[in-house]
């Protein structure tokens, strides 16, 4: 069926174009004529007010958010805005089926609304209840006496982890110490204290290591400063009874570990709106940036564990299972051409068309699930980035919309917050396709 519509698409293509014989040629006569005619279906438009709220960056400093430095996150001034925008109050219902580290659940709890999200990253879903849990004063206080252990080198202290690079991560005596805390927190019976207390340690396991988290993995520090764990657990913890302590508010969140794709397993109330950042199909692999965290934490205790999460995780990077089935085959039409042109294009994997046909067919599977559970006149705003392969930009905006339209939400226009800067040298492959390399807001009204 869809080598059909294919064919049908190359036809048309001979009939609009007969003199078409360069890949150039097809890309900015017909993606690009394509892309800005939905655009127009869209109503496309620009507000770079959006642009400094799409990304962590200018989040790092605030109360709560700041424990941790959640590169792929937005701004909790986004969730505002949009409330804002679209007039909803108190009594909404808030939605996020890709909650991360909490970004959008820590926003609705300040603002007094009843909030639900699903994470399917153990390391992330820990760090999002503990950043939107409740903590009475006792609670305060147990934290507030906690002590570092007494320092004393532990023997064959790499034996239980598998982690190929456990023993290049850190200095042998912060590794120590790192063991000793853990140890110690799991004498605390206090589950809520013991959170907050792991918590502490994870936010401190990047400063403490030679490496850091550099595009799609760790990166050794160029310049390495030496920092004693014991002191950078007593300042995190500091910081973080701190905030504890300015912002109890009431709790109104729910937090289900899980792949968003399972939502129908929940009983979860009508949704008033849903606003999340699903992962970009960019091929990045988020378990890979979060490894420290992943195996220190003992999320993961081996690479079979790694391998079950990656495999059920969203179809974003190459890491994932890209033999997965699912019942839904997409409804866009403009997906067709793109993927038929990457396939005879040469990518630095041909696995990359696999990856995008499955990425989309799941992003489907979602917006289903999400149409069905929204109240009418409910809205879902979708915050993405798009991607480009073999010179030629993959509007995953203008596909989502399409998708979304395709399903029965009404497409009130899509928000382009920012272009996505590009070296010279893929600008000059991609040419005046670089327009729709940007991050985008869809906003869709059921």
């Amino acid at each position: 069926m869809i080598e059909d519509e294919i064919n049908e698409v190359k036809e048309q293509l001979s009939l609009f174009y007969p003199n078409l014989k360069a890949k150039e040629d097809y890309k900015t006569s017909f993606f690009y004529d394509e892309y800005k005619k939905l655009d127009v279906e869209f109503n496309t438009r620009y507000d770079f007010s959006y642009q400094f709220l799409v990304n962590f960056s200018r989040t790092k400093n605030l109360p709560v958010h700041r424990w941790f430095y959640y590169q792929e996150g937005y701004s909790p001034e986004l969730i505002k805005k949009v409330l804002k925008y679209l007039n909803l109050n108190g009594s909404t219902h808030l939605f996020d089926p890709f909650a991360g580290s909490g970004t959008s659940l820590i926003a609705a709890k300040e603002l007094g609304i009843k909030a639900t999200g699903i994470e399917i990253n153990p390391f992330c879903c820990h760090m999002a209840t503990s950043k939107t849990q409740n903590y009475t004063e006792e609670e305060i206080q147990i934290l507030e006496n906690f002590e570092v252990p007494i320092y004393k080198p532990i023997n064959n202290i790499f034996e239980k982890y598998q982690l190929s690079i456990i023993e290049n991560l850190f200095e042998i005596e912060n590794f120590q110490k790192i063991e000793l805390i853990k140890k110690k927190i799991e004498l605390e019976k206090n589950s809520k204290v013991k959170n907050i207390l792991f918590t502490s340690l994870l936010c401190i396991l990047q400063q403490v290591s030679y490496y850091k988290k550099a595009g799609n993995g760790l990166k050794k520090k160029r310049i390495y400063k030496s920092i004693d764990t014991f002191d950078a657990f007593k300042f995190k913890l500091n910081e973080i009874i701190s905030d504890i302590k300015s912002i109890n508010r009431e709790n109104k969140t729910q937090i289900i570990n899980d792949n968003c794709l399972n939502i129908n397993n929940y009983d979860i109330d009508e949704i008033d709106i849903s606003i999340f950042s699903p992962p970009y199909a960019n091929c990045f692999d988020y378990y890979e940036v979060y490894k420290i965290e992943l195996w220190i934490g003992e999320f993961v205790k081996s690479y079979e564990e790694l391998r079950s999460l990656r495999k059920a995780a969203l179809t974003s990077n190459l890491n994932a299972d890209l033999k997965k089935k699912t019942d839904i085959v997409t409804t866009s039409q403009v997906l067709i051409p793109i993927i038929d042109y990457l396939n005879n294009t040469k990518l630095w994997d041909n696995k990359i068309p696999k990856m995008l046909n499955a990425y989309f067919s799941e992003m489907e599977q979602l917006l289903i699930s999400l149409f069905e559970r929204t109240k009418k006149g409910g809205y879902c705003v979708v915050v993405v980035g798009n991607s480009s392969y073999g010179g030629l930009a993959v509007p995953t905006d203008i596909i989502l919309a399409e998708i979304g339209k395709n399903l029965g939400f009404t497409v009130l226009e899509i928000i382009v917050a920012r272009r996505n800067e590009t070296s010279s040298q893929q600008y000059a492959k991609i040419g005046n396709l670089i327009e729709f390399v940007r991050e985008s807001l869809i906003i869709f009204r059921k």
